[in-house]
């Protein structure tokens, strides 16, 4: 069951609906139909650390041309559900899609089975752009050959070190 909380624009009282995963992506064909936008919270860590469980995030229709390093939601080829990862290949009228989070690819998605892209995300209140606008190819194409993580890693030490050097460096008398 997929839980969406949704409110009148004019009111504060939010009202949680529960779907089936059928009936979610009936729900989301119909508003992209209609080129409305849909915000629900994320659930999952799959593409940690760009978007995280409980992350408010933002579907809007498909463009013209989805571009590798866009992030989709699409039926999974797998079990029917609604996923939401990177295009890390486009070929053939399908888009290969992977979680930034997990070793291996989705599998190929036809056409058909893409509903959306993510057009924001929300963490915290505040809006989140990175690796869904900036840098968005070259996190696609980390991810497609299993370097994420590693580069991921291999920053956080480096921004640790950075934060550890610039305490014990004396100021100027």
């Amino acid at each position: 069951m997929i839980t969406l909380q949704a409110r009148q624009p004019a009111e504060t009282t939010i009202q949680s609906y529960e779907f089936s995963a059928q009936d979610f992506i009936g729900l989301l064909r119909g508003a992209f139909e209609k080129g409305a936008s849909v915000r629900f919270a994320a659930a999952g860590f799959s593409m940690d650390p760009f978007i995280k469980d409980g992350d408010v995030v933002t579907l809007a229709p498909l463009p013209q041309r989805l571009k590798p390093g866009q992030v989709a939601a699409a039926v999974s080829p797998a079990n029917g559900l609604v996923i939401i990862h990177r295009v890390v290949k486009i070929a053939r009228g399908e888009a290969l899609l992977k979680g930034d989070n997990l070793v291996k690819p989705d599998g190929w998605v036809r056409g058909d089975a893409l509903l959306g892209v993510v057009a924001g995300v929300e963490r915290g209140g505040a809006p989140w752009e990175l690796g869904i606008t900036r840098h968005a190819a070259l996190i696609a194409h980390l991810s497609r050959w299993n370097l994420l993580r590693a580069v991921a890693r291999a920053g956080a030490i480096m921004l640790k070190l950075q934060n550890r050097t610039a305490r014990t460096i004396d100021a100027p008398s």
